[in-house]
């Protein structure tokens, strides 16, 4: 018998099966990023947009305890919502509470919850 060099068609096949799964779970794991991404992008808006308005909250506190809300659009759509409110806790003491609600997924929304305290004293 004469020794013949080259891959026999079943080798051929296990390799291509082989590939083939390996392609789909780097497909499956791209897309999988991608939407952890997207969301990290969402919620990072979110919160940057929210910490934004408790500064502000927070050096006009004293002169103005005045609840709020304001919105952050995306071109006409809503991306965040950001609520507050002020308790008076003690003496020229006041508490901020601050609600940010932001759109996750499927249209669906997340809410978080900020909280901090001023001193008032002159």
């Amino acid at each position: 018998m004469n020794a013949k060099r080259g891959f026999t068609i079943v080798e051929v096949l296990v390799a291509i099966v082989v590939l083939t799964v390996g392609l789909l779970g780097l497909v499956t794991t791209a897309a999988l990023t991608t939407r952890m991404i997207a969301r990290g992008q969402r919620s990072s808006m979110a919160a940057t947009f929210a910490a934004q308005r408790m500064e502000r909250l927070r050096v006009s506190g004293c002169t103005n305890q005045v609840a709020g809300a304001d919105t952050l659009y995306r071109g006409s759509t809503w991306v965040a919502v950001n609520t507050w409110t002020f308790a008076n806790v003690a003496t020229s003491t006041w508490r901020i509470v601050l609600v940010s609600t932001y759109k996750t997924q499927l249209n669906k929304t997340k809410i978080e919850t900020m909280e901090t305290s001023i001193s008032c004293l002159v």
